[in-house]
């Protein structure tokens, strides 16, 4: 018979002690892949909230201009604008019905106008100065979308025929005249809102209620996720809107995930926007 020989007491403790090491090694490796991997994600999820962010209010207040009276209020946390949603040109003014608002053609460019939208309609007064240019404020009554404007080709053009409420008095003799541009707007506010117990940028039209867009929007220690800085042509903060040249925006967010050093995860996104002037 061979002599078969097992393994001694010690042998085992030896490969237990072997196998437990390699487990235990293993296990720390996926803890710390596990680990790198949320924060990693975390990383993307704080940088997509920060750049959407910026991307919402930058494709809004690009357009803006302060001198044309589009920024209605403003503060560190929130601005009101009027927003710019189509864009068309005067053919006619039909001046006969003066006493109340002249009935006006407009060649459309983007969308079509509609009754009930406020417009801003161009007025140029006295065509040798410029101190007298202004931007007449008015709300659409009525619309004839089968109307046409004809240029001096004898060309015609789909075209908008309205009528207004707004401010009657601005509207006298030639004012307005073929070919001034008109603006159809609506009026935003984006800053911060609650949102399920966090900050979000949120956003209100024409004073209605608030949604939810982007978030959450927090900066670390208690910073806020949201900061308008406006500035003058000098780059001085100023409080007057007709003066604002340019607005410094800074987006804040971070994750409640901590990297391996115990520090939350953070981004933080600065851009400056300037005003159409």
């Amino acid at each position: 018979m061979s002599d078969r020989r097992g393994f001694t007491l010690v042998e085992l403790i030896i490969v237990a002690l072997l196998g437990t090491l390699l487990m235990m090694t293993a296990y720390q490796v996926l803890i710390t892949n596990q680990q790198t991997y949320r924060v990693q994600n975390s990383k993307i999820q704080v940088q997509q909230s920060t750049r959407a962010a910026m991307d919402v209010l930058f494709g809004e207040l690009r357009e803006v201009s302060s001198r044309g009276a589009d920024v209605v209020s403003f503060d560190v946390d929130q601005i009101e604008f009027r927003a710019m949603r189509t864009v068309g040109a005067v053919c006619d003014v039909d001046y006969a019905s003066l006493g109340s608002l002249p009935i006006i053609t407009v060649r459309k460019v983007l969308d079509d106008f509609a009754a009930g939208d406020s417009i801003f309609v161009f007025a140029d007064n006295d065509p040798f100065l410029t101190a007298d240019d202004t931007w007449i404020k008015a709300n659409i009554t009525s619309v004839d979308t089968t109307a046409v404007c004809t240029d001096i080709n004898g060309t015609t053009y789909e075209a908008t025929r309205m009528a207004f409420t707004g401010q009657s008095a601005a509207f006298v003799a030639d004012t307005v005249r073929d070919g001034a541009p008109m603006r159809d707007f609506t009026r935003l506010s984006y800053g911060l809102m609650e949102y399920d117990g966090q900050d979000y940028l949120g956003r209100s039209e024409n004073g209605g209620d608030w949604s939810p867009l982007v978030g959450p929007l927090t900066g670390a220690t208690g910073r806020p996720g949201l900061e308008f800085a406006y500035l003058d042509v000098d780059g001085n903060a100023t409080t007057v809107a007709a003066d604002i040249a340019r607005v410094n925006i800074t987006i804040r967010s971070h994750s409640k995930v901590v990297d391996q050093s115990g520090v939350p995860v953070v981004d933080s996104l600065s851009s400056t926007i300037y005003m159409r002037n």
